[in-house]
């Protein structure tokens, strides 16, 4: 019998298969995994980062700058003492050098915010002729320069530098109060 094409000889001969074993192979089986102790529950330790400060001292409304301006980044601890992390004094622009301080930030703490990290710290300026000005509270975040420009307000004529000091507090922000 004679085929015109390939589909033809396939529709009449059936295909065979053969098995084509040669062996068997006894196998072992294979060990079962054993269940690996699960690791106590750490508490996780506080990521911490890198955050800048970037400070301006000039006169009131930022009319001229405020050379040789001390400017102090301070913490205080639990025994209310302070701890100071720069002293700079502000050049003939006004600038001091950029501060680096540590932003430290545990994500697992329901306290902190859960979208913007950031720790806080505490600055004083003063200058000679000025009455010191006090900020609590600024925020740095994690790789992030925070810039502030503070007017320092001149001593009034027969005026002693604390009478006019001024303490200016950066209130919570709308997240850290809903986490409280």
């Amino acid at each position: 019998m004679k085929y015109n094409n390939f589909d033809q000889y396939n529709r009449i001969r059936p295909y065979k298969a053969q098995n084509m074993i040669v062996k068997i192979l006894e196998t072992e089986a294979l060990p079962q995994p054993q269940p690996q102790p699960q690791p106590v529950e750490e508490i996780p330790l506080p990521l911490a980062s890198t955050g800048y400060i970037n400070v301006g001292v000039y006169t009131a409304l930022g009319a001229l700058p405020v050379k040789d301006a001390v400017v102090t980044i301070y913490t205080i601890d639990e025994d209310g003492e302070e701890n100071a992390l720069y002293h700079v004094v502000s050049n003939i622009n006004g600038r001091v050098p950029t501060m680096e301080v540590p932003v430290e930030y545990n994500p697992e703490n329901p306290l902190e915010s859960p979208t913007f990290y950031f720790s806080t710290y505490n600055m004083r300026v003063q200058a000679i002729g000025y009455y010191t000005v006090n900020i609590i509270d600024l925020r740095v975040y994690p790789d992030v320069a925070t810039n502030y420009r503070v007017s320092l307000i001149p001593v009034m004529e027969g005026a002693t530098e604390e009478e006019g000091s001024q303490t200016v507090v950066i209130p919570p922000t709308p997240a850290d109060i809903s986490n409280e």
